[in-house]
């Protein structure tokens, strides 16, 4: 099987005044996670602890760069977004063509830099599901 570069990927999210903004370009490092919910049903009687399979959890994360003179600054459209706790949309394409939508809140970011001279970053962009509609896959 081929390998499939993310450098072509994009990334869209609507900021907290309802605009559509191309984050791409700005956008180092994504990671979408996939876990499920395990919650404990053990009895008294059970030789060992007993798991069963709960509610799909999807969660992305961001690393960006602080790039004010950007007309989609990850930075301003972060902030928007936290401070104002709406709903934001958000689509993840890598290369594959295949993107993953849905709607998320900002749960919460940092910003760091190196007093060297390094880019001032913005990691740990973290987006939760918001509503009762999972995020999914669709072809672009």
């Amino acid at each position: 099987m081929a390998k499939v570069s993310a450098k072509n990927a994009v990334i869209q999210i609507t900021d907290s005044t309802g605009g559509a903004d191309n984050i791409s370009a700005d956008t180092l490092t994504y990671d979408i996670q996939y876990s499920n919910d395990t919650p404990e049903v053990t009895g008294f009687g059970d030789g060992a602890h007993n798991f069963i399979i709960g509610q799909r959890v999807i969660a992305v994360t961001l690393e960006c760069l602080f790039n004010p003179a950007s007309s989609s600054d990850c930075y301003y459209i972060f902030k928007g977004l936290y401070e104002t706790g709406v709903v934001t949309e958000l689509i993840v394409t890598p290369e594959s063509g295949q993107n993953l939508k849905g709607n998320f809140y900002l749960t919460g970011f940092n910003m760091s830099g190196a007093a060297g001279g390094d880019a001032i970053k913005i990691g740990s962009v973290t987006f939760a599901v918001a509503g009762a509609t999972a995020p999914d896959w669709t072809t672009t």
